[in-house]
């Protein structure tokens, strides 16, 4: 199926195609400023298919928008860009700090499985966070970061892990601070690893409307298993990660895809319009038109 997200730039690097584009290694980083000078401090909505990408402002403004997410921050801040979110920003001239870019999977086998979990929790979703309760933090993530451009710099770095370490080291220290300032619990590496072969299962058959007893039979779990972990990790049953997947593609479609509504509804794996229109407005607040007509006249 055509997704929406073809309608929407994927990058490795944004901006840069063949193999500009490619990022040597699982690791690359590079300032804000080096990047978004070239395009007038607008980063346009594009995705990242295969990367995902750590941001750290530490000083200056910063619009953000990730999926549904939508903020304004002032440094020092962070932002967490899980891959295939769709996102962009809007910097000022003055705005500084660091965009951190790496091949998740790739990256995580660099540490150890104690430090894993940390790390994959912090990519769980999106998140926008303000560090000024915690300059301390966004000062060592800095001097990390830092450390990890020059060693980037040196032409031998393409072939040692001394990135891949550094980097590990800002994303567990980061994810250790955002867990202990919140009321997160610990989660296992095994629970973590189901949660994101759920994910990709729905990634992979959204559109096919899967009854959540499938998807568990697929995993080799019940479907009682399969949402008492959903519950756990997220608080979500599988049944509402499944509908709130279904609904941010109808978004994006509309927002970014030609497509009439009742194209959408199709593409989606809706047989009657009149369904897909109440689907979308319980859990959307409006029905598609109106929510096309809102947002691409913003």
């Amino acid at each position: 199926m055509r997704s929406v997200r073809q309608n929407v730039p994927s990058f490795s690097l944004y901006g840069e195609q063949g193999a500009a584009a490619r990022v040597a290694g699982p690791v690359h980083v590079e300032d804000i400023q080096s990047r978004s000078r070239k395009y007038l401090w607008q980063i346009g909505a594009h995705r990242h298919a295969e990367s995902s990408q750590c941001i750290l402002i530490t000083a200056g403004p910063a619009s953000v928008v990730i999926e549904e997410l939508r903020t304004k921050l002032d440094g020092p801040a962070l932002v967490v860009i899980p891959a295939g979110a769709i996102h962009s920003f809007r910097f000022r001239a003055d705005t500084q700090g660091y965009v951190l870019t790496i091949n998740f999977q790739h990256l995580t086998e660099l540490a150890s499985a104690a430090h894993q979990a940390p790390i994959e929790e912090l990519f769980l979703v999106p998140r926008a966070l303000d560090l000024s309760f915690n300059s301390a933090l966004a000062d060592r993530a800095a001097q990390m970061l830092e450390c990890l451009c020059k060693e980037q710099r040196r032409p031998e770095s393409v072939t040692n892990p001394v990135r891949g370490w550094l980097a590990c080291c800002v994303l567990y220290t980061v994810a250790e601070a955002v867990q202990h300032s919140s009321t997160a619990e610990s989660y296992s590496g095994t629970d973590l690893a189901r949660l994101r072969r759920f994910r990709q299962l729905i990634e992979n058959r959204y559109a096919q409307h899967w009854p959540v007893q499938r998807f568990a039979k697929e995993l080799g779990l019940s479907e009682t298993s399969l949402n008492r972990l959903c519950r756990r990790l997220t608080g979500s049953t599988g049944f509402d990660l499944l509908q709130q997947r279904l609904a941010l593609e109808a978004r994006r479609r509309l927002i970014y895809a030609a497509d009439s509504v009742s194209g959408v509804a199709s593409a989606l794996g809706f047989r009657d319009s009149a369904y897909f229109s109440r689907f979308f407005r319980r859990h959307s607040g409006l029905s598609p038109h109106e929510f096309r007509r809102r947002h691409r006249g913003g």
